[in-house]
């Protein structure tokens, strides 16, 4: 009885255990890898090229205006804040991003102003540097 895994594709088994391995195999390239030259192919930039672009035009009263549909008197004050802290619009926009993405609780201020006080004392002042630290804190 044959292995229900294998697939013949364009006259030759396809080996992958996993549906990721298998478009690999296929492919020649990872599903990442793919979405990333489809993505660059539609916009012309990569999708970190894009993020950057975004987080550079986009002030951190807009993304939250995106998300939540309005700005509070509390949500000004912490960005106010992280500004008089010393951090910048884009790393703002990074900070606020990571935590509304990872938090199930929305953007929780104080946890928020904590990051940022953080982010400040590891001297994590460009864009560059907060999606990169903000991609570690990811991984942990």
């Amino acid at each position: 009885m044959k292995d229900k895994r294998l697939k013949k594709t364009k006259n030759r088994v396809v080996h992958g255990k996993t549906p990721e391995d298998r478009f690999k195999e296929i492919q020649g390239m990872t599903i990442e890898e793919w979405n990333e030259q489809q993505f660059e192919a539609k916009t012309g930039m990569t999708p970190d090229e894009w993020y950057m672009n975004k987080a550079k035009t986009t002030s951190p009263f807009d993304l939250i205006k995106e998300r939540y549909s309005v700005v509070t008197d509390d949500d000004v004050k912490l960005i106010k804040d992280l500004q008089v802290l010393g951090l910048k619009d884009d790393v703002i926009y990074v900070l606020l991003d990571y935590v509304a993405i990872v938090s199930k609780n929305g953007i929780v201020h104080p946890l928020v102003k904590e990051m940022g006080e953080n982010w400040f004392n590891k001297k994590i002042f460009t864009i560059e540097k907060a999606i990169s630290y903000a991609r570690d804190l990811q991984k942990k």
